[in-house]
């Protein structure tokens, strides 16, 4: 409450419009962000709404994640109403809103019981006890030192398609992997039998160890040029 050019100008709640008895549609309140009400000499004027914006490429980056299987959990503690707007916007799958650090990390215990290995993205100082507990903590690298600190994964930029290029990497190295494991023991597996049969070399042995382990490094590179 302040006096502007012999003026009363209120900018607050509805409980400080409430107790200066100014009339007011409680109705037509936006419940969808932080809401500044404001009136002038006893008359309500209207309505300022402060809300989060969403990220150019949040509802793209949500959908490719549907595609890769993964369900899509939000963990705030901004209000039910401005947390459900911005999920069904985006397309998250379920929301737990009003949720204080330490109910975050509990919410998180359910996540994992319920869907199994969570990777949780965040950026904020309540976000560090998650980021630290989760399967994988990524953080955003244009958030707070706590969270950066707390995670696994630092994103060097606040674009959410990085998630999914992350997934996509992560995912193709497990395979290269796997790739290098079943070559090597078949290579191996192989020239062991040859070797009982009378038929291996002293130069198959040796490619069977260091040419094998030369061969699956070169394969390994193949992650570095991938392109997401």
């Amino acid at each position: 409450a302040a006096k502007i050019d012999g003026s009363e100008v209120l900018c607050g709640s509805e409980k400080l419009l409430n107790r200066y008895q100014v009339v007011f549609e409680q109705a037509n309140i936006n419940k969808t962000g932080t809401v500044v009400l404001v009136a002038k000499d006893g008359k309500y004027l209207g309505q300022i709404v402060i809300g989060d914006t969403i990220k150019e490429d949040a509802v793209q980056a949500v959908a490719a994640m549907k595609k890769l299987g993964l369900m899509t959990v939000m963990l705030t503690g901004d209000s039910v109403n401005s947390a459900q707007a911005v999920a069904t916007q985006v397309g998250i799958d379920e929301v737990n809103a009003q949720l204080l650090p330490q109910d975050k990390f509990n919410a998180l215990g359910r996540i994992r019981t319920n869907y199994g290995s969570v990777m949780f993205v965040g950026d904020g100082i309540n976000d560090a006890p998650v980021l630290a507990g989760a399967d994988v903590g990524a953080a955003i690298g244009t958030g707070a030192d706590a969270a950066i600190e707390a995670a696994d994964v630092v994103f060097l930029n606040s674009k959410l398609s990085c998630v999914t290029k992350a997934l996509d990497i992560a995912r193709e190295t497990v395979q290269i992997s796997w790739q290098n494991v079943h070559f090597a023991l078949s290579v191996k597996f192989v020239i062991l039998l040859a070797g009982l049969m009378g038929h291996a070399s002293m130069w198959a042995a040796v490619f069977a160890d260091t040419g094998v382990a030369a061969l699956c490094v070169l394969n390994s590179i193949r992650i570095l040029y991938k392109k997401s």
